[in-house]
């Protein structure tokens, strides 16, 4: 674990693991839960299993924040996702997914840190680029991914769905 400075307490950001299976869903419950009712429906909360956890540990770098002993955060870093890339995708770059932080604790910039921590861990790694992307439609996402120094790139559209690709050169 790396620690670093929170709003009057420290922030521990490390691997997940199996014994942090309940509290990442707990977190990623609350998470699509929140969405719902704000009329967000990107994520059904059924769908973080126990099983679906273990598969995102088992297929992706899966990290998870805590502050004074409480689970208030976590993400994904895959280092390829030519589904949503394509030809951009050539080795160079991070990609984060499923980024949440408690509503216990919003208005903390807990989410900005997070994003700092895996750009700084993305950098480390010898990648040029930060990646991610979110729903089109979400224009408050999109706006804090724009003032956290990430790039529009393009939207790609799936069946039923449209995404927006965000960089950020390190």
């Amino acid at each position: 674990m790396s620690t670093c400075p929170d709003a009057g307490a420290e922030l521990e950001i490390g691997r997940a693991g199996p014994a942090d299976t309940a509290l990442l869903q707990e977190l990623y419950v609350e998470a699509a839960r929140w969405r719902v009712s704000r009329g967000i429906l990107l994520w059904d909360e059924k769908t973080f299993t126990r099983e679906y956890i273990a598969g995102l540990m088992a297929d992706y770098e899966m990290f998870i924040a805590y502050s004074g002993g409480e689970a208030v955060g976590c993400f994904t870093l895959q280092w390829s996702d030519k589904p949503l890339w394509g030809e951009r995708d050539r080795g160079d770059a991070g990609y984060l997914h499923r980024l949440v932080v408690t509503r216990k604790r919003s208005g903390l910039r807990l989410g900005t840190r997070l994003l700092e921590w895996a750009e700084g861990y993305i950098r480390r790694a010898g990648k040029t680029y930060f990646r991610l992307d979110c729903m089109s439609e979400n224009s408050g996402l999109n706006a804090y991914y724009r003032n956290a120094g990430f790039v529009y790139l393009e939207t790609v559209r799936g069946d039923g769905w449209c995404a927006n690709l965000y960089e950020k050169k390190l």
